[in-house]
């Protein structure tokens, strides 16, 4: 559009970490939880006025506000990303200096990873002041060229509400998202995702407004898409061919794109098979079907007892599966959970990891070796797929999904075992509780979207074609052996 204004923020969101506090140190109607970073709040009259004044776009225009996640592995991939960034500019010729924000630091208040109590701070933040522009993106994205991004902004007026971004898009109803219309669209949070600075501060003063509820967070970028249309006038996401993911250097290069991510697993080397114990959680009707589809597909290499051992109500030597002395339960298995950590801590052989897996879990062992190659296992980590209840209110909790299956570092699970936190019932929702029992006792919860809590028809196939997955979950309509082939076998 002739005439607007293209100064921006960029905010990365570089999976998340939820960091743990101690249960006293944020409670529910906690007056520090009001507290405010930065220089007052400015009103829309005068943000509308300077987004007017038509003033060409600078560097120290755009902030870059990182979703961070406070592990080493992380913190360098933000670094290394800056460094990029930063030799892009001098190729570019751009003057200035970037300005960032990193969320795991203290600025950023409890809950950032769900955007919601990330908005207010934001908005009164001094260093988002001058912004009117905000680009969402993660630790993972390349920015290919600043200038093809303020020539993109240049066709769309900040003054307005703008919701711009990579559309994805269902082709099934799907639990992860709520059963919603399927031609609902949503932003590819790792290519990047736009609000412009009307929009943010609508968005950032309904939050404020409106007492939030606790709710789950499941997919982040469908829950803040849906919010946007349901309470912001219906406003929808803008497709943006520019923003790119999963793309090779070359067709990213041809295509114009602005950002691009790459679909490849790091590269930290391979933990060994000897440094790893799995642990699966199963029930005697699901012994034939479910287990022999496992061997099957991933287990059929593991050593049992030695690598892995099968954790049900009864023993069966001709699998063989074990009787870990809890009853079978139709929902939760916290007491199974339990059992398995009790199981682990008896082990003559240390090991490095547990994993903890469910007897409808498909997984790739080689891809789960060279991720977990990246962390350090002498801290106490858990790492998978996070889910959250009541995260997005500031004072709830993320856990990690059983389905998809969960990691975790001898030393969380020694943690874990010494802390007061335990099942109320064996029936309890063991990903839940975990949840609950990593922020409360010193453990680091680490976000991976390689690992899926659903099957991979109720994910976007754009989303799944821009990366390397490591495990899905559940067998029901569909093949799991011609699932393991196409998306997990190397």
């Amino acid at each position: 559009m002739q005439g607007a204004s293209t100064s921006l923020v960029i905010i990365l969101l570089s999976g998340f970490t939820l960091h743990t506090v101690q249960s006293e140190e944020f409670v529910a109607n906690d007056e520090r939880a009001e507290f405010k970073f930065g220089t007052a709040t400015e009103t829309s009259d005068q943000a509308e006025a300077r987004c007017n004044a038509g003033e060409p776009s600078q560097l120290k225009d755009i902030l870059f506000v990182v979703l961070s996640q406070n592990v080493e592995f992380h913190r360098q991939r933000v670094k290394d990303q800056r460094s990029s960034w930063e030799k892009l500019l001098d190729e570019e010729r751009l003057s200035g200096q970037l300005n960032v924000l990193y969320t795991h630091e203290d600025w950023a208040p409890q809950g950032s990873w769900t955007i919601l109590p990330l908005l207010p701070v934001l908005k009164s933040h001094d260093k988002a002041s001058s912004a009117k522009w905000f680009f969402f993106c993660e630790d993972t994205t390349q920015v290919l060229s600043f200038k093809r991004l303020l020539s993109m902004l240049d066709k769309h007026n900040s003054c307005e509400n703008q919701f711009l971004g990579r559309a994805l898009q269902d082709t099934e109803l799907a639990i992860i998202h709520h059963f919603a219309d399927i031609n609902f669209v949503y932003p590819d949070f790792a290519a990047g995702w736009l609000l412009s600075r009307s929009l943010l501060i609508r968005f950032a003063d309904d939050v404020s407004a409106v007492r939030q509820d606790p709710q789950f967070s499941i997919d982040v970028s469908h829950e803040v898409a849906k919010y946007i249309h349901d309470k912001l006038d219906n406003k929808k996401l803008t497709n943006m061919d520019a923003l790119c993911a999963g793309l090779s250097d070359e067709k990213a290069s041809k295509k114009g794109c602005v950002t691009n991510v790459s679909p490849d697993l790091e590269d930290c080397g391979k933990v060994s098979l000897d440094d790893i114990f799995f642990g699966v959680k199963t029930t005697e009707s699901f012994h034939k079907k479910r287990l022999n589809i496992m061997f099957k597909t991933w287990a059929h290499q593991l050593k049992i007892p030695d690598q892995l051992v099968l954790f049900s109500n009864v023993t069966d030597e001709s699998i063989p599966t074990i009787d870990c002395g809890v009853p079978n339960t139709p929902r939760g298995h916290c007491g199974k959970l339990y059992a398995i950590f009790k199981y682990a801590k008896r082990l003559k052989k240390k090991r490095s990891w547990l994993v903890v897996t469910d007897d409808d879990t498909l997984l790739s062992i080689p891809r789960l070796q060279r991720l977990l190659a990246c962390y350090d296992s002498s801290k106490p980590l858990v790492v998978g797929e996070v889910y959250g209840y009541g995260a997005s209110t500031g004072h709830g909790s993320g856990y990690p999904t059983g389905g998809g299956g969960f990691i975790l570092s001898w030393p969380a699970v020694k943690t874990l075992q010494e802390s007061k936190c335990q099942c109320p019932g064996i029936d309890s929702p063991d990903d839940m509780i975990l949840g609950q029992c990593i922020r409360y006792s010193g453990v680091t919860l680490v976000h991976r979207g390689e690992f899926h809590q659903a099957r991979p028809s109720e994910y976007s196939p754009d989303f799944l074609a821009r990366q390397t997955a490591v495990s899905f979950h559940r067998h029901y309509n569909h093949d799991p052996e011609e699932v393991f082939k196409k998306y997990l076998a190397d």
